[in-house]
């Protein structure tokens, strides 16, 4: 009989630890985030421009912004839910939106932040056939990012295509598409000049101690780097035009069963870009803003 009892237990508490994480794993619904006052929105840990904590440890940069900008729509507090990339997109969204993270007891979030905006990542399909992003609605591009370069130009002179990095030297974050594009490139006779660093603020620092001619990188860290430089540069995508995505839409993902919130969302992105507030949240951070392929006329 005590087994028995033991056995019925067991199977009890397996059934309530199950729903406790059903609970936790489930996005809340625009109704339920409006009542509550708060929106939880997902953002990139140690990210700058888009997503950091400044030195008096408050959250900056442009997603806090536009994340700030959503919630004063609906009305309601932006809670930040800080999120540190894994090995790929699909698994930053498991982990931020859908799934939620072993580690962090599979809370999840219910908007994030800086989730590309692609059809073909969007629909991409499995070794199995399935859909890879099946549990996300990705939606609300508000930023078109490209790849761009700073230039020395008391090094690089008047020369604008990438054969002048046969002779001068070029900083790059690893594993990266630039990085795989300068390696190759030319048949190769760029990379004894191809200079790696774990990030594009790391090539910057090489940058101002006069290492390297350029550094290649997102146009927003770029701006946001090369702003404290005080050598003459200049910022541009010639030569890049030859890469497999030379530019690209940024958008926001929630859970799949949450599309009301995304419907909601999407249209006072929509609004935010055409008033003009967007780009000026951005100039407002140094940074230019380019407008997503939705939003542009063909």
């Amino acid at each position: 009989m005590r087994n028995k009892l033991a056995a019925l237990l067991c199977r009890c508490l397996s059934f309530v630890a199950a729903v406790s994480v059903s609970v936790m794993c489930t996005a809340r619904t625009l109704d339920e985030v409006t009542a509550s006052g708060y929106i939880e929105i997902a953002v990139y840990r140690d990210f700058p421009p888009y997503s950091y904590l400044d030195d008096k440890q408050h959250p900056s940069g442009i997603d806090i912004e536009i994340g700030k900008l959503i919630a004063s729509r609906l009305n309601v507090e932006p809670r930040w839910f800080w999120l540190t990339a894994d090995e790929t997109v699909e698994d930053d969204l498991r982990n931020a939106v859908w799934k939620g993270h072993a580690l962090n007891n599979r809370l999840v979030a219910d908007l994030m932040m800086r989730v590309p905006y692609d059809r073909e990542f969007s629909y991409a399909i499995d070794g199995y056939g399935a859909l890879k992003n099946e549990n996300v609605v990705m939606f609300g591009p508000y930023q078109q990012e490209q790849w761009v370069l700073a230039r020395d130009l008391s090094k690089v002179k008047a020369v604008r295509t990438l054969a002048i990095f046969q002779y001068q030297k070029v900083g790059v974050e690893i594993d990266t598409l630039p990085d795989f594009y300068f390696s190759g490139a030319f048949l190769g006779r760029l990379r004894k000049n191809v200079v790696h660093y774990p990030d594009v603020f790391a090539a910057f620092a090489a940058f101002e101690s006069d290492d390297l001619a350029a550094v290649v990188g997102m146009r927003s860290q770029i701006e946001w780097g090369a702003g404290k430089q005080a050598k003459n540069y200049d910022i541009d995508d010639d030569g890049l035009g030859e890469l497999s995505k030379p530019f690209w839409d940024v958008g926001l993902a929630v859970g799949q069963a949450n599309r009301q919130l995304a419907h909601t969302i999407e249209e006072l992105i929509e609004q935010a870009i055409n008033s003009g507030e967007v780009m000026q949240l951005f100039q407002q951070q140094g940074l230019s803003y380019r407008v997503p392929a939705l939003y542009t006329p063909e």
